[in-house]
This record gives structure tokens, C-alpha cells and sequence, in this order.
């Protein structure tokens, strides 16, 4: 049986965002075909810890930086410190002999790369050194601005453009997302394509919404500013009880406080925080609409097919990947307008409701492409391995 060897900088119990889940049910599902391990970044301080879970070998390095981002209280750091992690995250001796170590005796046939923040871009290195074909899902911008600052930014964008001409393959999460690495003289030699993250929610029973009943809107991801959580906090402020009955917002970020003030005085805001995966989903299938008000150019819009697998509609700001999501462009909103947004909060309001249970099926239909992609993936790895 061939070896696939996945590597993300986080793996399951330990998730972050979408990168995780989308590594993890990639990882489960290849599990049927291959004999597939992980190398992930732990807490511990030293050693390699390796664990079975649901059939995938997974393999824990240290992070052999300054600090680690999953301690909370060491990544509270101030710039100078953050700027030196990453530059040491470019390359770091002990951890690369390491990774050159475990890579050796996991013997894989393929490596498949996912985010490689406290794993390093030297990875790339590794595989070509030992002849192992290598592919690279592109799912942030980390490759080319990492931080908040231009001279740094360039530093490790030239190296990891240099180290990038090892990979074979590259997939985008989206077109937008590809054609940004394209631009930037990424993986120049590279194949490329798109494929979507796999995105398998278990389904709830939805709530029925009666003709011109007050909408219960959803709002499920970071609360924090670049998301554009107070764009829709302020819009429902100045929506009335009639068309808005309640606003949920599940999750926590850095303009938690800011909102629980303004639901002191609107009743209709609630704030769930960070709840359990499936009691998101249930979330998600008891509110009439999710929106999606990102600032950020998001690279691919997770919660936008979950909350389609619970026939939930969606609407959305027009940035990043996120056009690509929503077949209907009705359903997207100029980015940072209160108008905007209020605008398609009353149109849905007084939508007819068998056109709005016309939405509830469309959502439906369009989470179906992204309960599998295996497939697609699969025949990337065995045109590889036919070489080998």
C-alpha cells in the first residue's frame, strides 16, 4: 500500500479553523486507500510524539521556536518577537534535521503540504532531497505576507518562492486563491488546479420559516474585525423587530466586548461564543439566514457550504473566493456597507415563501459538490505514483 504523507501545521483535537478540518477529513478519507500519516505541531516541548486516530498515523513535532502560537499566554507577543519567530520558522537547524529524520523513516511516497506555519517551508527541501514528488494546497496568504510588515514580508517571501520551485503540484481552495500564488511567482514549476475544501456537515432538520415572519439571522466564525461582525451588528441595530427577530453570533475574537455592548441594549443579539462543531450545525439549521460579511479576501468561505448542507441561504460580501460560493449573486453585499446589508435583510424579509424555500433548496443542491472531492485528489497522487 502506498504512503501518503500529510503535513499541516495543526491537526484534530487541535483546530484552529477550516485548514484543520478540511486536513482531517482529507486525511480520514485517503485512509481507505493509503497508508497515510500526518506530521503536525504539538504543545510539548521536546521528542516526536506519534498517535493512531481513525486509521491515520499521526506524528507530533515540538515547535522548536521562541514561543508557540497554541500557548495563548506565549503568543501574546509584541511585534519584534513575532518578526523573529517567523523568520526563525524560515529555517531552524535542529528543527529541519528533524523533519529530515521523521521523513526518512515514514518513507512516504507522496507528500502532500498543507499551512506549514511552525513546520517551515524547508519541508520542500527535505522532499526533494529523498526524490519524493510533492504537492501543496494553497489555503492562506502565510507563503507571502506571514506579518505585518513590507520588509519582513519580502524577506520570506523570496525564500519561500525560491523553495516552491520543488513542488510538482499545487491545488487552490478557489480560483482566486490559485491565481494570487500564480501572480505572486509562486510553484512556477508546478501544475495546477482548483478543488474545493470537503466539507461533510452532519445534517439537522431545519426550522420553518412562515411568509414574512421576522428572520433569526446567523453569524458562525471569528468575532473579530477584519470578519465584519460589527457591519452586521449595526445593520440589524437599525433594523426593526418586524423584519429581525434575532441575530446568533457563535464564536470569539478580539470585538467580543464591543458586541456584548451593544447587546445590552438590543435583546435580539446573542452571543453563544465558541461552541461545539455539531451545536454549530444546529445552530445553522435553526436560523432562517447565514451572513457572511468579511472585510478579509476569505480564500474559500467554509461556513458557506455548511450552512448550505443545513439548507440554510447565505449572504455575502463579494471578496476573495467567496463570489465563487454563491452561485447566485443576489445573495452578495458590498463590502463594509451597513446599506448594503440592510438592503438584502429587507429583500429576504419580504421574499414570498415559496421563493424562499426556493433558496433552502438551492442551498442544498449547491453543498452536494463538496461532500467528496477524494476522488479528485487521488488520481493528482497516483499519476506520481505511476512514475515512481
Amino acid at each position: 500500500m502506498q504512503k501518503i504523507l500529510i503535513v499541516n501545521s495543526y491537526y484534530y483535537p487541535t483546530i484552529i479553523g477550516g485548514a484543520e478540518i478540511s486536513t482531517q477529513i482529507l486525511s480520514e478519507n485517503l485512509a481507505a486507500e493509503y497508508e497515510v500519516h500526518v506530521i503536525t505541531v504539538g504543545m510539548h516541548k521536546r521528542g516526536i510524539i506519534t498517535e493512531v486516530h481513525n486509521n491515520v498515523t499521526i506524528h507530533r513535532i515540538p515547535c522548536l521556536n521562541i514561543y508557540s502560537p497554541l500557548n495563548k499566554s506565549d503568543a501574546d507577543k509584541g511585534i519584534f518577537l513575532k518578526l523573529a519567530w517567523h523568520i526563525i520558522n524560515i529555517f531552524h537547524p535542529a528543527q529541519y534535521f528533524m523533519l529530515k529524520s521523521l521523513v526518512e523513516k515514514i518513507g512516504p511516497d507522496i507528500i502532500h503540504t498543507q499551512n506549514l506555519m511552525g513546520v517551515g517551508t524547508y519541508i520542500w527541501n527535505i522532499a526533494r532531497k529523498f526524490c519524493i514528488p510533492i504537492i501543496h494546497t494553497t489555503r492562506d496568504y502565510a507563503l507571502v505576507e506571514p506579518v505585518k510588515s513590507r520588509v519582513i514580508n519580502n524577506f520570506i517571501y523570496k525564500i519561500n518562492m525560491k523553495r516552491s520551485r520543488n513542488v510538482e503540484y499545487f491545488i487552490g481552495i478557489s480560483e482566486y486563491i490559485l491565481k494570487y500564488h500564480k501572480d505572486n511567482n509562486l510553484f512556477e514549476n508546478a501544475k495546477n488546479s482548483v478543488i474545493g475544501n470537503v466539507v461533510d456537515a452532519q445534517r439537522f432538520s431545519r426550522r420553518n420559516r412562515k411568509n414574512k415572519e421576522p428572520l433569526i439571522i446567523g453569524y458562525f466564525g471569528q468575532v473579530s474585525s477584519n470578519k465584519g461582525v460589527m457591519t452586521l451588528v449595526q445593520a440589524v441595530e437599525s433594523l426593526s423587530e418586524e423584519v429581525v427577530e434575532k441575530l446568533i453570533i457563535c464564536g470569539t475574537g478580539d470585538i467580543v466586548e464591543q458586541i456584548k455592548k451593544k447587546a445590552q441594549t438590543d435583546k435580539r443579539i446573542v452571543l453563544r461564543g465558541k461552541i461545539p462543531q455539531q451545536e454549530v450545525y444546529r445552530e445553522m439549521a435553526n436560523v432562517d439566514l447565514t451572513v457572511v460579511p468579511s472585510r478579509w479576501a476569505e480564500p474559500f468561505g467554509r461556513v458557506i457550504i455548511e450552512s448550505y448542507q443545513q439548507g440554510t441561504p447565505v449572504i455575502a460580501t463579494s471578496v476573495g473566493g467567496i463570489p465563487e460560493l454563491i452561485e447566485n449573486k443576489k445573495m452578495l453585499f458590498q463590502q463594509e456597507s451597513i446599506k448594503s446589508l440592510k438592503d438584502k435583510i429587507n429583500w429576504l424579509y419580504a421574499m414570498p415563501e415559496e421563493q424562499f424555500q426556493q433558496l433552502i433548496d438551492e442551498s442544498y443542491d449547491s453543498s452536494d459538490k463538496f461532500r467528496d472531492n477524494i476522488k479528485e485528489h487521488t488520481l493528482i497522487y497516483d499519476s506520481f505514483i505511476k512514475k515512481l
